[in-house]
C-alpha cells in the first residue's frame, strides 16, 4: 500500500510468521526494489478496503475475456474520473486483467475489449495468486504471489496521457429542465396512453413537434405541439394532425382485431407509428411505420405544402408504402436536399441502416421500393453491437452531415434504448467520417425509465437553432422530451474522442533485502 511516497509490502516469510503471528514490512520508493522496514502484528495491520458500489457496475461479459468471475483489484479516483482495475481467473496460473472507465456519477465511459495483461506464460503449473494494486509514480502496479515463493511487481499498461490522468471528452446531450415536454393526457382518448417518438422542424422561427400517440385502442396517430424556443411547449392542438387512412395503416374501429403481437411496438397494434419529418423545399415530407396490426410493418411516405402545415391546413397527399413488402423496415428518415442529384433516405431493416439514392419520391406504392443499396452495420462489441437505425433526418453541418442515432447493444440486451451520432460525408453519405464511440444520452431519467418501457432513449427529431442543437426524443415509450448541445463543442468532442491508448506492461521480479 502507498503512503508518504513509499510503497510498503507486508509478507510472511518463516512458518511461524504464516501461522499469522507476525507479518514483515518492507518499504519502496520505486515500487520494485524493497527494504526491510520492520515487524507488525495483524491487529495493526489494515487492509484497504475497495470502494462500495462498483461490484454490480463491473460484471461479466458474455464472449469477452471477462465472462467469468470478476475480482475488483482496486479502484483509483483521478482526474474527476474512477479507474477500475479487476481481473478473471482461467485457472491457478493463468489471469487476464480488463480495465473500467467510470465519470464521477458511475456511468461508464470506457471498458477494455481484450486483456491489458494476462499472467506470464512462464508462470504455468504454479499457483499464483493476486497482492494488490497500487498506483504510484503514474503507474498503476500488481504484485502477484507465484508459487508462495517469489512476488512479482507488474507495471499495467500507462495511460498514453498527460499526468494527472486526463481523458478526452465524450460528446453529451443535456436533458431539458422542462421534459417531459409532452405527457399523455387524462381524458383524450386519442392520446391518454401514451405520447413518445416525436418528430421535429424547425419553421416559421418555432419548433414543430408532432409526435405519436396511443389511446386505449392502441392505435398510434401524430399529435402536434409547438414551441417558440425548442423547450416550452406552449401550443397542443387538441386532436390529432395525421391519422389511419389506408388498409396497411388499420383503418377499423376499436381494438385491432387477429393482432400479431410479434410485430407491435410500444404498446401499439398498429396505425401511424415513429414520425420523422424534413422540410425539401417548400414541402414537408414525412415517413412513418405503417402497421396494420397483422403484417410485417412498413415505411410509409405522405407530404404537405409547408404554407399549409404552417397555417395548420392539414392536407395531407395519399400516403404510399415505399419500403418492399414482406420484410419489416422501420427508421426512414429522407436528407433536406438532394446529393448530386440525388434524394437520400435511410431506412432500417435488422440489424443495418440502410441508404438509398433516388432520382425523385414519386413512389407509386405498388411497383417501386426502396432497393436497399448500402448499409452502415452495427459495431461488434460496442455500445451500438445489436442493431442501430437513423433517428433525426440528417443535419447538414460544415464537418459533415450529422446523424442522431439509436442503438442497442447485446451486452445490455435489445430492450435497452441509447442515442449516437456520427458524422458522414457531405457528398458521399454513405461514408462514415467518425462515430461516437460511447452513447451521447443513455436512459437514466425517472421519465426514461418508468412508463410502458423501462430504459428507452429513442430519438426521431432533431434541429439547430443558432448554435445549439436540439435533440427530440421518446422516453419510456410514454413521453415526448428534449436534450441539448452546444453545436460547435458537441462536433468538436465527437470528431476528436478516442478510446484511451495503452502502452505495454513491465513485469519485474520484486527483491527484498
Amino acid at each position: 500500500m502507498p503512503k508518504n511516497d513509499k510503497i510498503y509490502l507486508y509478507y510472511r516469510s518463516t512458518e511461524e510468521e504464516r501461522k499469522g503471528e507476525i507479518f514483515k514490512v518492507a518499504q519502496s520508493e520505486d515500487g520494485l526494489n524493497f527494504e526491510f522496514y520492520q515487524t507488525t502484528k495483524p491487529a495493526k495491520l489494515k487492509i484497504p478496503e475497495i470502494p462500495s458500489g462498483f461490484k454490480n457496475l463491473v460484471l461479466p461479459r458474455t464472449d469477452f475475456f471477462d465472462s467469468g468471475e470478476i475480482f475488483i483489484q482496486n479502484i483509483f479516483r483521478l482526474a474527476a474520473k474512477y479507474f477500475v482495475f479487476y481481473h478473471v481467473k482461467v485457472n491457478e496460473s493463468l489471469y487476464r486483467v480488463g480495465y473500467a472507465v467510470f465519470d464521477l456519477k458511475k456511468h461508464l465511459i470506457e471498458r477494455s475489449e481484450t486483456p491489458i495483461w494476462e499472467s506470464s506464460t512462464s508462470w504455468e503449473g504454479r499457483k499464483v495468486s493476486f497482492i494488490g494494486l497500487v498506483y504510484h509514480l503514474d503507474r498503476f502496479i500488481a504484485y502477484w504471489n507465484v508459487g508462495d515463493e517469489e512476488i512479482y511487481a507488474v507495471s499495467y499498461p500507462t495511460f498514453k496521457v498527460r499526468q494527472p490522468v486526463v481523458y478526452p471528452a465524450v460528446p453529451q446531450l443535456t436533458r431539458s429542465e422542462t421534459n417531459p415536454l409532452v405527457s399523455p393526457l387524462s381524458g383524450s382518448k386519442w392520446e391518454e396512453f401514451t405520447t413518445f417518438n416525436p418528430a421535429a422542424i424547425y419553421a416559421g422561427g418555432r419548433v414543430h413537434i408532432l409526435y405519436r400517440a396511443q389511446g386505449f385502442n392502441y392505435v398510434s396517430v401524430v399529435g402536434y405541439a409547438s414551441s417558440p424556443d425548442g423547450i416550452h411547449v406552449d401550443e397542443r392542438l387538441d386532436e390529432p394532425i395525421y391519422i389511419p387512412r389506408e388498409s396497411f395503416e388499420y383503418i377499423g374501429k376499436g381494438y385491432p382485431k387477429n393482432v400479431d403481437h410479434f410485430y407491435s411496438s410500444g404498446g401499439g397494434y398498429g396505425g401511424i407509428e415513429d414520425p420523422r419529418a424534413t422540410i425539401v423545399g417548400d414541402r414537408i415530407y414525412m415517413v412513418y411505420v405503417a402497421h396494420d396490426g397483422v403484417g410485417p410493418p412498413r415505411v410509409a411516405m405522405t407530404s404537405i405544402a409547408l404554407s399549409d402545415f404552417l397555417d395548420h391546413r392539414w392536407l395531407w397527399e395519399k400516403p404510399v408504402l415505399i419500403s418492399p413488402p414482406g420484410v419489416v423496415d422501420k427508421s426512414c428518415v429522407i436528407f433536406p436536399e438532394k446529393i448530386k442529384g440525388k434524394y437520400v433516405i435511410m431506412h432500417r431493416i435488422f440489424p443495418d441502416i440502410l441508404i438509398d439514392f433516388e432520382d425523385d419520391l414519386s413512389f407509386d406504392g405498388k411497383t417501386r421500393w426502396l432497393p436497399c443499396r448500402y448499409k452502415i452495420p452495427p459495431r461488434p462489441k460496442h455500445w451500438d453491437s445489436r442493431k442501430i437505425g437513423a433517428g433525426a433526418p440528417p443535419l447538414k453541418t460544415k464537418d459533415g452531415w450529422l446523424l442522431i442515432y439509436y442503438a442497442t447493444c447485446d451486452q445490455e440486451g435489445a430492450s435497452r434504448y441509447m442515442i449516437g451520432a456520427m458524422l458522414l460525408e457531405l457528398d458521399d453519405p454513405t461514408k462514415v467520417i467518425c462515430r461516437s464511440s460511447h452513447p451521447i444520452l443513455t436512459p437514466e431519467a425517472k421519465y426514461e425509465n418508468e412508463g410502458f418501457k423501462a430504459g428507452v432513449v429513442y430519438p426521431c427529431g432533431a434541429v439547430i437553432i443558432g448554435q445549439t442543437l436540439f435533440v427530440y426524443y421518446g422516453g419510456a415509450d410514454s413521453y415526448v422530451c428534449v436534450a441539448t448541445a452546444d453545436l460547435d463543442q458537441f462536433l468538436d468532442e465527437l470528431k476528436h474522442h478516442k478510446p484511451i491508448n495503452l502502452v505495454n506492461s513491465e513485469v519485474s521480479k520484486v527483491s527484498v533485502n
